[in-house]
């Protein structure tokens, strides 16, 4: 009854309102009828007055107010459900009844939109199920992604690393990469050579770990044996410390030369949490394979470097100076003789070097080429060696402004049948040019100085030959050729003795000899062949000037220093010569106030054939033997030669010769 009434509640609702309405006024009819005349007595309109407002009541308690409560409940409920659809939140409709007025259309309305909208949400969710599922499977997939392309990183890392280290301590990083890579607690590279560990590259290990390594693990020395992978599991701890035993992983790879499948070396990895399975031994293989190369290649390396090494060396310590023009960059490299042939060369090495290592040295041409005296001439045949072509024929150069003589040659640099670049060897003759001149010089001297004594001895003894002289005039001819008899027999012995001294035949009776005496012989007989000179000694008479030498060869040196004292004392002067004790040495010392030596001529001024170049000198006659004399006889008797001098003042010659040891002496025979 309730079902239909609320079914047939909105359809009646307009009939029951017109019935009121209609009851209304007629009950105002009747009232306004009773009102016009009340006394006829009835009381009929009375009643039906209150029956009018009875069924008011009635009808508003059974009808109006139900429909009414009926009416707002659906609305609300209809309110409340769309308030909680519009909030996205779920709603029953398993309650609501159906009805065939409006309301009721208002609801299946609402009903079936509230149920699309429950089906679209519920496609929605599904969607978004398999939206988070794809999502999830996608950041899956793209975690995935990122660790195999880090993992591809640092096998690409690992893999320049091993193409990059050119030294055992650089492979420690290698280690380390391969640590990372396998996701192991710590390794080694243990180097190995004729079967034996020659060195451990760790990553992550204390010295105790690498000594017990090499010592105790039989895991290795079964690989180094076998050379062959092998992996172990051991417990490392007890079970009653811990609910579950503790495990250590090993694997050790060997590391084969490919040529010779000799061991080079052990790859030895170590983890706790998981045993090495296939496809891990499978990417260790690997890498010992690009360990492999990378250590050939570093011998190689090595090898090529110590090769390079000997041959700089070998450049190096030729004496001659060489230029290597390379084809290929057109650089030119010059070893350590040339930057001592030509010094001050702004040069800049080529590679970083020790103390112990020699190194080629970056030059310029044009730097070169403006030391060089003949520059047109260098630069000309330098361009035909930058243009591949090899001159055949010897340059002859000076340097310096003829300081240095240089004869330069090219020789091509082949490798593989190519030409790879040109050696210039720059040759210094400047030693055979001076010998060469001083050869023509020695020929021109040797000619005058035996021309004049020979000339007077063929004149004189022609004159005697030809003419009938008197006695006087016949004894100071043969005066005179017996002078310069003796004259030319001291230049023939000058050019003997050199000789003997160079060939280290010359002999020395060693004896006694009392050096003052000899000085002041040498200083009579000199002071009596010179007017304009006066010839002085400085010394302690009193003391004793023994030395053990000589006596011949230690005259032949003083008389030289003090023929050449007056020799270059043309105006004359005093020559003064001092001896004097120092310690254990006499030390003698000619002075005299000529016309002195250039300062760029004492270096030279020992050497044999050796003559100052000034207009003062060459008006004095000589040899240039006589100073080498005199430095040979010093060095034979342990003494050394010196000289100071200044130009046109005078000079002064000292040398020092040792004291003689108070012990018994016998005469001995000395060669030098």
């Amino acid at each position: 009854m309730r079902t239909w009434y609320k079914q047939k509640i909105s359809r009646q609702l307009l009939t029951i309102f017109y019935a009121i309405i209609t009851l209304s006024i007629l009950t105002s009819l009747a009232v306004y009828r009773y009102a016009r005349n009340p006394g006829d007595g009835t009381d009929w309109p009375l009643w039906l007055l209150l029956g009018q407002i009875g069924l008011s009541v009635l009808a508003f308690f059974l009808v109006i107010k139900p429909m009414v409560v009926s009416l707002s409940n659906q609305l609300k409920e209809l309110s409340v459900k769309s308030k909680r659809l519009a909030e996205g939140k779920s709603i029953s409709l398993s309650h609501d009844v159906e009805m065939d007025d409006e309301v009721g259309d208002l609801t299946k309305a609402f009903n079936r939109m509230a149920r699309s909208i429950e089906d679209q949400r519920e496609e929605l969710s599904r969607q978004n199920e398999q939206l988070e599922i794809k999502r999830e499977e996608l950041e899956r997939i793209l975690d995935q992604t990122k660790r195999s392309e880090m993992h591809l990183q640092d096998r690409n890392e690992l893999i320049e690393t091993l193409a990059s280290k050119e030294s055992l301590f650089d492979y420690s990083s290698v280690i380390g990469k391969i640590v990372k890579l396998t996701k192991t607690e710590f390794g080694a590279l243990l180097l190995v050579k004729n079967g034996e560990i020659t060195s451990v590259v760790p990553k992550e290990m204390t010295e105790e770990q690498q000594e017990s390594l090499k010592t105790q693990s039989l895991l290795l020395k079964r690989v180094m044996m076998s050379k062959v992978t092998a992996e172990s599991s051991k417990k490392v701890t007890d079970d009653l410390l811990l609910p579950h035993p503790y495990y250590i992983n090993e694997a050790v790879i060997p590391v084969k030369n490919p040529s010779d499948d000799q061991l080079m070396a052990c790859l030895y990895l170590a983890r706790f949490d998981a045993p090495f399975d296939e496809d891990d031994i499978d990417e260790l293989e690997s890498y010992s394979k690009q360990i492999a190369i990378s250590l050939m290649r570093m011998a190689l390396y090595d090898q090529m470097k110590q090769e390079r090494q000997e041959t700089t060396q070998l450049l190096n310590s030729i004496r001659e100076a060489i230029l290597y023009v390379e084809q290929e960059e057109g650089r030119i490299l010059g070893n350590r003789a040339l930057l001592r042939m030509f010094a001050n060369l702004e040069t800049q090495e080529v590679e970083e070097q020790d103390e112990h290592s020699l190194a080629l040295l970056e030059v310029s041409a044009e730097e070169i080429a403006g030391r060089v005296d003949q520059k047109e001439s260098f630069l000309s045949y330098l361009e035909q060696v930058l243009s591949g072509e090899t001159p055949r024929d010897l340059l002859s150069v000076t340097i310096d402004q003829g300081e240095y003589f240089l004869q330069i040659y090219a020789e091509e640099i082949e490798r593989s049948d190519q030409q790879k670049g040109t050696m210039l060897v720059l040759r210094d003759v400047t030693a055979e040019t001076e010998v060469d001149r001083m050869k023509s010089e020695l020929v021109s001297t040797v000619s005058h100085e035996l021309r004049t004594p020979l000339s007077s001895i063929y004149g004189f003894t022609e004159l005697m030959l030809e003419r009938d002289l008197n006695e006087e005039r016949s004894t100071n001819y043969l005066k005179t050729i017996h002078s310069e008899a003796k004259r030319l027999t001291h230049l023939v012995n000058d050019f003997l003795d050199v000789q003997r001294m160079e060939s280290g035949q010359q002999s020395y009776m060693i004896q006694k000899i009392d050096l003052l005496h000899i000085v002041q012989e040498a200083s009579d007989f000199y002071g009596g062949s010179s007017s304009i000179h006066q010839l002085k000694i400085d010394a302690d008479f009193d003391r004793s000037y023994e030395i053990e030498g000589d006596a011949d060869s230690i005259r032949q040196l003083i008389g030289n220093l003090l023929s050449n004292a007056i020799k270059y004392s043309p105006e004359g002067g005093n020559v003064l010569t001092t001896i004097e004790h120092r310690r254990d040495r006499i030390a003698v010392s000619i002075r005299d106030h000529g016309i002195g030596i250039p300062t760029a001529a004492i270096p030279n001024l020992f050497n044999k054939f050796y003559r100052v170049d000034n207009s003062d000198s060459r008006k004095i006659g000589g040899t240039g033997l006589g100073l080498a004399i005199c430095r040979e006889i010093v060095r034979a008797h342990d003494g050394e030669l010196s000289v100071t001098s200044t130009y046109g003042e005078g000079s002064t010659f000292s040398f020092e010769l040792p004291v003689r040891q108070e012990t018994e002496h016998t005469e001995e025979l000395k060669t030098v």
